[in-house]
């Protein structure tokens, strides 16, 4: 019976655990000098279509089957919905309003399935810049990482990276709120 109650706990915790890493964090040297106004509601945010870092190494499958370059954007538009007027995502180029550029500089490239086990951790990096009205104003990196919480040896790599990439659809639509230059949102 002792067994069975520290059993109960012991995954308790591993589920409390998992689900707490998905606040959003956002560290930042904050100073006068770098603090930029938010946008105002009735805004124009347009998001360059995504794009990952020349010469990343990525597994064929990854890039083909789990759609990161169209799922990060589409999860910055849901959350950053309230902040902007209009949100147009795969746009080429603005000079007017809010133009975000995003490129996945990194993702774990283990593969990850119910075999491998919980031990292997899934990540993503993202960098952006945001220029408002054609001018550079702010940029970041962002890193979220998981192993899928409790019985995440059941998830696949997709279900993985997708999770890391929603999280930091948040994270960014959280700092968009408040642009601050050289931010490091997420696990960084």
């Amino acid at each position: 019976m002792k067994l069975f109650k520290l059993t109960l706990i012991f995954l308790t915790l591993l589920i409390i655990s998992a689900c707490s890493s998905n606040k959003t964090q956002i560290h930042n040297d904050i100073t006068q000098d770098n603090i930029i106004t938010s946008a105002s509601n009735g805004a124009t945010l347009s998001i360059k279509p995504v794009i990952y870092t020349k010469n990343l190494e990525l597994r064929d499958t990854v890039k083909k089957e789990c759609q990161l370059l169209t799922k990060l954007p589409t999860f910055i538009k849901n959350y950053a919905a309230k902040q902007y007027g209009t949100i147009n995502l795969e746009s080429k180029n603005s000079k007017s309003g809010d133009f975000l550029v995003l490129e996945i500089s990194g993702i774990s490239n283990a593969k990850k399935n119910i075999w491998t086990g919980q031990g292997v951790g899934q990540w993503v990096t993202v960098k952006g810049t945001l220029l408002r009205n054609g001018k550079n104003i702010a940029s970041f990196k962002a890193n979220r990482a998981t192993t899928g919480g409790f019985m995440g040896g059941y998830k696949g790599t997709c279900a993985l990276l997708g999770r890391c990439t929603k999280t930091l659809g948040k994270d960014i639509a959280a700092w968009l709120k408040k642009p601050v230059n050289n931010a490091q949102l997420g696990d960084l």
